[in-house]
């Protein structure tokens, strides 16, 4: 029902508990929210990092790699429905956006930086390469699950074809 129409009382009532036990360990929505995000995104999040501190290999294949596990993650049916629902409601609740910002997309935004400076650093990816808008790294990433979400039954994306496009454009835009 998205963040805004979705009241305590009901989630109360799914979850099997009274109302006031909720507020027993959340102060607001909000809260309740975050530790959503924190339990379904976080351990992706997590995992990114440490698969990216860990790899061995040169800077396309750890970014090949690092979009391939994005893109992956996106399958879990829990997760697309969340980022499309934080998109939606960011604008009203700036602080779930603000929430989203800090603990998601600027580290996300530091793992790709961090790849991007090793290509650089390697001179597999141009020099300038660091100065690459992030957003348009990911951007077919979100669109895929939008496009998903709306579309996938009248015009289905062929997503493995789609992830090896969407790697293949970067690491030609990237390339020195």
């Amino acid at each position: 029902q998205g963040f805004t129409a979705t009241k305590l009382d009901d989630v109360a009532e799914r979850a099997g508990i009274g109302k006031g036990t909720i507020y027993l360990y959340f102060d607001s929505k909000e809260n309740l929210f975050e530790e959503v995000v924190r339990h379904n995104l976080f351990p992706f999040r997590d995992a990114a990092e440490a698969h990216i501190a860990s790899f061995t290999g040169t800077a396309s294949e750890l970014l090949a790699s690092h979009f391939r596990n994005f893109y992956a993650a996106m399958k879990d049916p829990k997760l697309p429905p969340l980022i499309v629902m934080i998109s939606a409601e960011a604008l009203r609740f700036p602080g779930i956006a603000a929430f989203f910002y800090e603990e998601m997309i600027s580290k996300s935004h530091v793992m790709l930086r961090n790849i991007i400076s090793r290509g650089v650093e390697s001179g597999e990816f141009r020099a300038d390469a660091n100065d690459v808008f992030l957003q348009l790294l990911v951007a077919p990433v979100l669109a895929s699950i939008n496009w998903n979400l709306q579309f996938r039954e009248l015009a289905p994306l062929p997503m493995d074809r789609y992830i090896e496009m969407h790697i293949d454009l970067v690491l030609r835009a990237l390339k020195a």
